[in-house]
């Protein structure tokens, strides 16, 4: 029988907030009160997390698995001074796999859901990458770290807008037209950009109701966790209040605050140790702040995103899918109008496991600019080829081929790949000539 887990990935956009000792110290206090927990370093250009735990070279980890020397991602795992608790590390000193190929990614991430433990963390690198975004989405419910800090605040409300964002183009990637809206209201300077998540659904009502009524559905039951750390003092909660309104309004989620953890000396002493400060009696009182959130993440199971979460609770979806017929409903009538379509979203189509999928990513320097480039097969009941340019969350260039109309021209997986392959320099290429500058794409 299959074990019941729980899956948190802890993300954040900006590196510094404490991510990785977030990680390792609630791993630590859900083993301590009996758990088996795995937790998992899926910050592949940087990855750090062993560090915590006295661990200065890893004698495995993820490179093991991504390189196929092992066909188990358990069995990379390490022992921890903790009982129970198990360590899969990134390693941080390899070459090659910061941009995995796309099918060992989706490989990775469904490996880690398969993972055997009560509990698995997953610790994120920083920024808004593809990579990092897709690993936050192996959970339903990731934690979310700020810190009081301007800087903080502003990148962490920028990765939940790109994780929503991704989240859209990824349930819609089969319908152009919808997909089409969403890249474009992601240009702040462009004639058809949108100011709030409402916004935009309204604009995709007008065009396909049922799709509006989906991407509520989408958005609206993805709830974040939100932590505070490094706070100083109580006073800082109030930044909590002021995203989570923003939050609200902008981007169409209500992050859950799970409390707390204070910034105390003990808390760097136990880092310099290279140890989880849940393991030093001498930070005891940060041992409370731990404990506080371990209490609140554990009042009720998180589910696991994807397909399963469809299905776990069927009389709460059913309701969040009456709430998003409803909230378009409200648009028609602000609206004056009807909007197009038959009503009552429908489960995105699955992606055949069977097919051979492939993507490549690239990070691309230009003028002193960083953009990302990532080429992927897409799912959906017609899937495609797309390549995407981005950059700070907003996309620049986007260019998708139905993978159907591909493989007929250009038949075999070697072809396709070539064809793939083709595309993706194409758009390295355009950037490099200017053709793609952050003023958008030359004529």
């Amino acid at each position: 029988m299959a074990r019941e887990k729980t899956i948190w990935s802890v993300g954040g956009g900006k590196g510094g907030i404490g991510k990785s000792v977030t990680t390792a110290n609630i791993g630590c206090a859900l083993a301590m009160a009996g758990k088996k927990v795995v937790l998992v370093d899926a910050d592949l250009g940087g990855a750090n997390l062993h560090t915590y735990f006295g661990i200065k070279f890893p004698e495995r980890g993820l490179e093991d698995f991504i390189k196929g020397r092992t066909d188990s991602l358990m069995d990379t795992s390490l022992p921890t001074p903790v009982e129970g608790l198990r360590l899969i590390t990134g390693g941080g000193e390899f070459l090659g796999i910061a941009n995995p190929q796309y099918a060992r990614k989706q490989r990775l991430i469904k490996s880690i859901k398969s993972l055997d433990a009560d509990y698995i963390l997953v610790d994120l690198g920083a920024g808004t990458s593809y990579n990092v975004l897709d690993f936050f989405a192996v959970s339903n419910e990731g934690i979310v770290v700020l810190v009081p800090e301007p800087a903080s605040i502003q990148n962490t409300y920028l990765f939940l807008k790109s994780f929503v964002y991704r989240r859209l183009m990824r349930t819609f990637s089969a319908n152009k037209p919808v997909t089409d809206l969403i890249t474009e209201s992601t240009d702040p300077r462009g004639p058809g950009s949108v100011k709030t998540f409402s916004d935009l659904c309204e604009k995709i009502a007008k065009q396909d109701r049922r799709a509006a009524e989906q991407a509520l559905f989408e958005i609206k039951r993805y709830r974040p966790k939100l932590l505070l750390n490094m706070a100083s003092s109580k006073k800082d909660e109030r930044v909590v209040e002021a995203f989570q309104g923003a939050a609200n309004t902008f981007l169409g989620i209500d992050p859950e605050f799970i409390g707390t953890i204070y910034t105390r000396e003990a808390i760097k002493a136990a880092a310099r140790k290279m140890r989880p400060f849940m393991l030093d009696p001498a930070a005891k009182v940060s041992h409370a702040d731990v404990q506080k959130v371990v209490e609140v993440l554990m009042k009720r199971p998180s589910p696991v995103s994807g397909a399963a979460a469809l299905f776990a609770e069927p009389s709460s979806i059913e309701a969040a899918r009456e709430a998003a017929r409803a909230e378009v409903a409200e648009l028609d009538r602000a609206d004056g109008s009807a909007s197009s379509g038959s009503p009552g979203p429908s489960s995105p189509s699955p992606v055949e496991e069977e097919r051979d999928f492939f993507g490549f990513n690239d990070n691309v320097e230009h003028m002193e600019t960083v953009f990302h480039v990532q080429t992927e097969v897409v799912g959906g009941a017609a899937p495609q080829i797309e390549t995407v340019v981005y950059h700070g969350g907003r996309i620049f260039f986007s260019k998708r081929q139905p993978y159907n109309e591909v493989s007929n021209a250009w038949p075999g997986t070697s072809a396709l790949r070539e064809f793939a392959t083709r595309q993706h320099r194409a758009a390295i290429a355009a950037i490099k000539m200017n053709k793609i500058t952050l003023q958008g794409i030359a004529k």
